[in-house]
């Protein structure tokens, strides 16, 4: 891991380089990204293989529907609901601008952070961002059901699956945001990108808050796991 004086602004890298900058002979580069590249490659056979079963409306049914996270499956079903926070990140809806934005997302984002931190600890953070966020927004939506059972957001969040990887890498981001030498200015830089996504593609308003709360989670985690909190300060 670099030390603080040589931490860059912004911690990203090249796919196909080392974090010096130098490119990586090819077995070097799929050793440097073994998750990376192996979700990646995962995740475009199911879209491409499946593409027609990726939708759905009701639990149960198609690939889609069982590869995905419904919220109310955290009271009904909660051994369901825990199995899905492992297999939606793996799953994408049918139209192609889910998986582009996702892939777009490892591209930058994952690969970098794990070329930085190993496999093993990218992995974790990812996955452990992706549970994170979908419990506290699923309780969220749980308990706002109760509280206001006729509001329109809380049930178009209510009864709708989530899948796919985009809250995984925004906890990466947040961890990613202690491997710069300006730890705001990365998660600025998310934050005011959420604002025009959620703005320009009208995303629903659970997803930018499962975004956040991801990345507000890998903000916090990995700065207490690594002791970053204690650099920094």
């Amino acid at each position: 891991m670099l030390t603080e004086e040589r931490l860059p602004a912004l911690p990203w890298s090249w796919p196909w380089c080392a974090v010096d900058g130098r490119p990586l002979r090819p077995l070097k580069l799929l050793l440097s990204r073994k998750f990376s590249i192996f979700y990646l490659v995962v995740i475009w056979a199911i879209w491409l293989g499946y593409e027609g079963e990726l939708e759905c409306i009701d639990v149960g049914g198609t690939l889609g529907c069982v590869g995905a996270l419904w919220p109310e499956e955290i009271i009904t079903n909660p051994l369901k609901f825990l199995v899905s926070l492992v297999l939606a990140p793996w799953f994408h809806h049918g139209g192609g601008e889910h998986i582009f934005f996702v892939t777009l997302g490892f591209m930058l984002f994952m690969q970098s952070f794990e070329v930085r931190e190993g496999s093993i600890k990218a992995t974790l953070m990812f996955f452990g961002s992706v549970a994170a966020a979908g419990i506290l927004v699923a309780l969220t939506m749980n308990f706002g059901h109760m509280l206001w059972p006729n509001s329109e957001v809380i049930n178009q969040g209510m009864w709708r699956n989530w899948k796919g990887g985009s809250v995984g890498f925004f906890g990466i981001i947040g961890a990613s945001a202690h491997q710069s030498n300006t730890t705001w200015l990365v998660i600025v830089i998310a934050i005011i990108f959420e604002i025009w996504n959620y703005v320009s593609h009208g995303i629903s308003t659970f997803t930018s808050v499962a975004h956040m709360a991801s990345m507000a989670f890998g903000f916090i985690y990995w700065g207490w796991w690594t002791g970053a909190w204690k650099k920094e300060s």
